[in-house]
């Protein structure tokens, strides 16, 4: 099976802020503006906010270079 060339090979099934800060290199302060601009989608865990990982891997093939 082919992944896309975007496509990241995840090992869990979604990440804190923080986390997907580190997993992509960008700081959280950026994933939180693209969450206001929503632009990147999160989900509630209890009172943790989570980006799934397939929505990391949608917003990142959108994202512009």
């Amino acid at each position: 099976m082919q992944e896309n060339a975007t496509s990241m090979q995840h090992q869990k099934l979604a990440y804190s802020i923080r986390e997907m800060s580190k997993l992509v290199g960008i700081c959280e302060r950026k994933i939180y503006y693209e969450i206001e601009k929503k632009r990147l989608k999160i989900s509630k865990i209890g009172r943790r906010n989570v980006v799934r990982a397939n929505e990391i891997d949608r917003w990142l093939s959108e994202a512009e270079v």
